[in-house]
């Protein structure tokens, strides 16, 4: 933020100076005065666009903001001595550089001693560019009590800047252990939703990335009493119910605490991909061979849930994530079983919290839809059905402009055949299967998940999507999550978790 001010204001200084200061004007045709400031905008710039886009660390950005510092330093220099001081008048108000000291000690706060070291390494790049205009420019020198008015100036704002670069620095590591979740730290957020936030996170012993999942206090507070129990109770179960399962298609679960200023989290495993509504969105329809793939996987991680008597009721291309782990590539990862339904006997099958439905619209099943309570696996199934018509035809099944529409199409409305709806070829016993998926009445569609992964392998007719395939797709489409031996070579096939297809 600091290097836009400074861009801005530089540009802004430059044009209300050339048109109010004549001398200023006539100071600017030399040319060191002009390159420094084209290179502060452009430098202020570039830093500018660094940090938006997080291509540094933090701590690198941090030991880059000291040279800026100092550039700026040296800038100001030229700059504020620019124009000959003629007749010795007073100096009034501060110089730059003070104001340059606040604002880096507020806006860029550093380890004290690399404070320390940067103030004296301004002052002496402001003495230089001083000097560039005295022996370069031809500007007349300041006499020696003005000089020695603006350099004490320059020292007392520094000493200014060390006291309140510590209280700063005191604050922020006030807020990092703040955000120090048990052996976890935090990194960066990755996106943030109705239940809280999703982080990035290390542990700090075994130096493994992981996600992080949190309930801040804030939110809750911002919640009735009511509403806040239900949001408490709905993220305890989640983690819960995650951490019964071991299928490797579902998301897997470190850990779950509390931590000392309120907040409720748990830790998972952090997956490097992209969520199945995101990758269809970015890249289209999806080969029907790896359609295929992927559904069986999501089957795997299902059947362990309903055979657990779990309902996710909310799967979805977003809450599906197709990732790279270890040497395997397209591996699906069922995520957010918030909306489960846990078995009847179980304490928490009260859960509900106002404003919350069960199931998003374009994929919820028909008995979800009107509200049944006797809800089961085959109600995932359907969702699954919506899933692969979404990733072969790139279209939900409804295009409804409404919730309420949406709940009535897929109760009424007849579904129009994915072949229909797109160019691209669909083998059709692969239609056939996602039209029985999307039968309205549950009697009609698979019964189990392990029925529907059966079905899809004896499959003849659907192109294969072979791991060497999928390990090529990864290396064009998202190299940044591949390793650079795969990515200066030929990807070799590897080892799918899956049993291989039958090709006709």
């Amino acid at each position: 933020m600091i290097s836009a001010i400074v861009a801005t204001t530089t540009v802004a200084l430059f044009v209300h100076g050339y048109f109010l200061q004549p001398e200023f004007a006539t100071a600017l045709q030399q040319p060191s005065l002009r390159l420094t400031c084209l290179a502060m905008v452009f430098i202020s710039s570039l830093l500018f666009l660094v940090q938006r886009n997080g291509w540094f660390t933090k701590q690198r950005m941090l030991n880059l903001s000291l040279l800026y510092q100092v550039f700026v330093s040296f800038s100001i220099g030229i700059i504020e001595t620019s124009v000959s001081a003629v007749g010795n008048p007073p100096i009034r108000g501060l110089t730059f550089l003070g104001l340059w000291f606040f604002m880096s000690a507020f806006l860029l706060p550093n380890a004290p001693l690399k404070m320390a070291i940067m103030g004296a390494s301004s002052i002496a790049a402001w003495g230089f560019g001083y000097w560039i205009n005295i022996n370069v420019n031809g500007v007349l020198p300041l006499q020696d009590n003005r000089l020695a008015l603006l350099l004490g100036q320059m020292l007392v704002t520094g000493t200014w800047m060390l006291l309140i670069n510590r209280a700063a620095v005191t604050m922020h590591l006030k807020q990092e252990r703040a955000e120090q979740l048990g052996s976890y730290q935090l990194e960066a957020k990755i996106g943030s939703g109705g239940m809280g936030e999703v982080w990035q996170a290390k542990h700090k012993l075994l130096v493994r990335d992981a996600a992080i999942k949190l309930i801040r206090p804030d939110v809750l507070r911002a919640s009735t009493g009511r509403e806040a129990q239900s949001l408490l109770r709905r993220f305890e179960r989640e983690a819960r119910v995650t951490a019964q399962l071991q299928s490797p298609n579902t998301v897997a679960l470190y850990d779950f605490g509390h931590t000392r200023d309120g907040s409720i989290y748990y830790v998972m495993e952090l997956l490097k991909g992209l969520d199945l509504q995101t990758l269809v969105e970015r890249f289209g329809p999806m080969h029907p061979g790896r359609v295929t793939n992927t559904l069986i996987q999501v089957c795997e991680s299902l059947e362990e849930a309903h055979r657990a008597g779990l309902v996710h009721r909310d799967v979805k291309p977003k809450n599906i994530f197709l990732a790279k782990l270890g040497l395997q590539y397209d591996f699906a990862k069922v995520l957010d079983f918030g909306l489960v339904r846990v078995p009847r006997h179980s304490e928490d099958t009260s859960i509900t919290m106002q404003g919350v439905t069960a199931g998003t619209p374009a994929y919820i099943s028909p008995e979800a839809a009107i509200g049944h309570e006797d809800i089961d696996g085959r109600a995932d199934l359907y969702s699954l059905g919506c899933v692969a018509y979404f990733l072969l035809t790139g279209k939900t099944v409804f295009d409804e402009p409404s919730v309420v529409a949406h709940a009535i199409a897929h109760v009424q409305s007849p579904v129009i055949p994915p072949s229909e709806r797109i160019e691209l070829p669909i083998p059709a016993d692969l239609e056939k299967i996602v039209l029985r998926l999307l039968e309205k009445k549950k009697e009609d569609r698979f019964q189990t998940a392990f029925d529907l992964a059966r079905s899809l392998r004896d499959l003849e007719t659907v192109p294969e999507f072979c791991p060497y395939t999928a390990a090529e797709w990864w290396a064009t489409n998202l190299p940044e999550t591949m390793t650079p031996s795969v990515l200066d070579h030929s990807p070799l096939p590897l080892a799918s978790s899956q049993p291989a297809m039958r090709v006709g």
